[in-house]
């Protein structure tokens, strides 16, 4: 489904992506761990175009997309759904109203077909309540929930996680994945998460340092392997349990 060929991407004379090479196939559940300044938001921010590669080919669907003009992105936008770290929600909008711009003003949906699904997705997402309430208003965890409902809206087969999940607690974490497992089972899914669930479900881990790919494989293949990813995970691991006895909830 996207073939990732040679990727390289510099911001002036620093070489964030370096000669990366992946294929994900439709359905597959890819999760990307690594260290800050790996690069990893960089690649996902280049699989839809949001970051021109400096160098190298991507292919969608079989459609080379790298040159791609305006036009072409965002149509290439409207199947492959993106939730960024940092919301991205417009603050003058109400919730339902930032959930169902998009696909109204694109014509997908009429205004009583997007607000229905709105209050649909905010349901599944926790946050029923929230439709009239403005983004100041919100948590950081409550508005990555929204912009979660809000990429759901596009019915993409394609869903890209930018560590979207981060500023909620593993338990809410829990629920979102649960209530959206049907659009999960059916999507190709990319996520950038540490998250010991998400690397255990994983079809594939890429993990990647300095700009590269350094590990790639299932949790049991990486798990007995020496390498970056054992010491993630065992990092993560202890994270987590401390967490728990902690009783510590980041909402």
């Amino acid at each position: 489904m996207i073939d990732v060929k040679h990727l390289s991407k510099s911001f002036g004379e620093v070489e964030v992506l370096k000669d990366i090479n992946e294929t994900i196939e439709k359905g597959e559940k890819v999760v990307i761990v690594g260290p800050s300044g790996s690069g990893k938001s960089t690649f996902l921010r280049c699989l839809n175009l949001m970051e021109k590669p400096t160098s190298g080919d991507i292919f969608f669907e079989g459609e080379n997309i790298t040159q791609a003009n305006e036009h072409e992105m965002n149509k290439l936008r409207q199947r492959m759904g993106m939730v960024f770290q940092h919301f991205n929600l417009f603050p003058h909008l109400t919730i339902k109203k930032n959930i169902t711009l998009a696909p109204v003003k694109l014509g997908l949906m009429t205004a009583n077909e997007a607000d229905k699904k709105a209050e649909e997705l905010l349901e599944r997402v926790g946050l029923p309540d929230k439709a009239d309430e403005y983004p100041s208003r919100l948590s950081g965890g409550q508005k990555q929930r929204v912009a979660i409902a809000r990429m759901l809206m596009k019915q993409a087969p394609v869903l890209v996680f930018d560590d979207s999940l981060s500023a909620v607690d593993t338990e809410t974490d829990n629920k979102i994945r649960k209530e959206l497992k049907k659009e999960m089972e059916k999507a190709t899914v990319i996520m950038i998460s540490h998250r010991i669930t998400s690397l255990m479900q994983a079809d594939c881990i890429i993990v990647m340092d300095k700009g590269e790919i350094q590990q790639m494989g299932t949790h049991e293949e990486l798990i007995h392997q020496e390498g970056p990813y054992k010491d993630i995970y065992e990092i993560q691991m202890n994270s987590d349990i401390r967490l728990m006895e902690g009783g510590a909830v980041c909402e």
